[in-house]
């Protein structure tokens, strides 16, 4: 029975034996289990003078008054253990002592289990209210363990940097520089790396200068939105790399300055007779739609055309509404689909082709392009982006907003170096199972 009561409540220590006794006492309101148990065992050596046990030398001297440990829950309902301390006296120097063990640390009342399990919650995107209810702990707690964390997770050295680099921003705390904070990682291991108080060319520079000279030239490609202070930041920093701009901001760009189009189109509609303001605005998404997968055989009831249409002839009425929308739209799918095949001699004709005869802003998106066009080449030359880093700051976002914000820059870098490294590890978990679920499907075909 002890056996099982042990290995239910995941107790490794084998000096801890458990009474064949369960209290079942309500605590404000909450039903609450409490073990009773004793750790004893037969000392090597004194604590104090460190004296070999012979003989009599050392004896038992009873035991300590019950520590209440907490453990993990059971049944929902929090659990504790009042755990009994063996006394020792060494005849040599006088002194007392007690039994210790490897299950709780000394001079703490939480079980190292229900430790592990404060620190696995910290790296998902939950707030500290929460993991303190979840493991029956204060706030005050949960926040103790979490910096109890900072020397295995932070980053160590300067020493060395990756070949390969992703770089962006993020809305920080409200005592940060700026208000955003910038973060990096690995771009092939998708491993997170830092994240730095503030974004602006000092800091990165101040922040890079950590570095040797010598590990900041074995930096090969650097993938980065469309921010000029990291263009010149990198050219200075990094002299060997060459910068990637995002294939997402490329498109997202053009794709913004389309939209805007269409809206400006739509408002000279906008109090006039007829169904052309309302295609516009309803139809919005036609647009956007890569130009291949525009439906052109199924139909649906439309009331603005007061008949069935296909998606293909709803956006064959708004392109011949007018030739300078046309072109913006035509011009901006080009764009796309060379991006898309990672064509960089039809990118590059595209992007020099002029751009009389399209909307301002489409024109505008298009001369950035221009004026940064070896990094967009780059985009598809290389097959590296900031996919990996976007989807790491959708989870930051997200703690963010389930725990209302952070006030300490300190704390709030801590937690994301934290939840980093469970995130790589499940990413990482993720592409090998869908590469051994490749390898099982062409194994059963052959």
């Amino acid at each position: 029975m002890n056996n099982f009561i042990t290995n239910l409540l995941l107790i490794k220590d084998q000096n801890i034996t458990i009474e064949d006794k369960l209290d079942l006492i309500n605590v404000d309101g909450q039903d609450t289990f409490l073990f009773h148990g004793a750790l004893s065992y037969e000392p090597k050596c004194c604590t104090n003078c460190g004296c070999i046990k012979e003989g009599n030398n050392i004896v038992k001297n009873g035991f300590t008054d019950p520590l209440k440990i907490a453990l993990l829950k059971m049944s929902e309902c929090p659990t504790y253990l009042r755990l009994k301390k063996q006394r020792f006296k060494c005849r040599e120097c006088n002194s007392k002592f007690c039994a210790e063990t490897s299950f709780v640390q000394k001079h703490c009342s939480i079980s190292k289990n229900l430790i592990f399990y404060i620190m696995k919650n910290l790296s998902k995107t939950l707030s500290f209210k929460d993991i303190a209810e979840l493991s029956n702990v204060s706030v005050s707690t949960v926040v103790r363990v979490m910096k109890s964390c900072r020397e295995a997770v932070e980053v160590k050295t300067h020493s060395n940097l990756p070949e390969h680099l992703c770089f962006d921003e993020i809305k920080s705390t409200k005592d940060s520089k700026n208000g955003m904070s910038f973060v990096f990682l690995d771009a092939k291991t998708h491993d997170f790396i830092d994240i730095v108080d503030g974004r602006t060319q000092h800091i990165l520079k101040q922040y890079f200068m950590r570095y040797p000279r010598k590990a900041r030239k074995k930096v090969k490609t650097i993938c980065i939105d469309i921010y000029p202070p990291y263009m010149n930041m990198i050219r200075e920093m990094f002299p060997n790399a060459e910068i990637i701009i995002d294939r997402f901001h490329m498109v997202q760009n053009i794709n913004r300055e389309l939209n805007k189009a269409r809206v400006k189109l739509m408002n000279q509609y906008k109090n006039k007779k007829g169904s052309t303001y309302t295609i516009l605005k309803n139809f919005w998404k036609v647009i956007l739609e890569d130009r291949d997968k525009v439906n052109s055989t199924k139909t649906f009831y439309s009331r603005s055309f007061k008949r069935y249409v296909t998606r293909k002839e709803v956006l064959d009425y708004i392109l011949a509404i007018d030739a300078e929308f046309t072109a913006s739209y035509e011009r901006v799918h080009e764009i796309r689909e060379a991006i898309k095949a990672k064509d960089s001699v039809e990118l590059e004709k595209y992007i020099d082709m002029d751009t009389r005869g399209l909307s301002k802003g489409v024109s505008k998106a298009i001369n950035t392009m221009k004026k940064h066009k070896d990094y967009m080449l780059n985009a598809v030359k290389y097959e590296y982006s900031n996919g990996p880093l976007e989807g790491f700051n959708n989870k930051i976002k997200l703690l963010k907003r389930v725990s209302y914000g952070y006030s300490s820059f300190s704390n709030f870098r801590l937690r994301i170096l934290i939840m980093s490294r469970l995130f790589v590890s499940e990413y990482k978990n993720n592409v090998k199972l869908k590469e051994n679920k490749k390898k099982s499907k062409q194994q059963n075909a052959a």
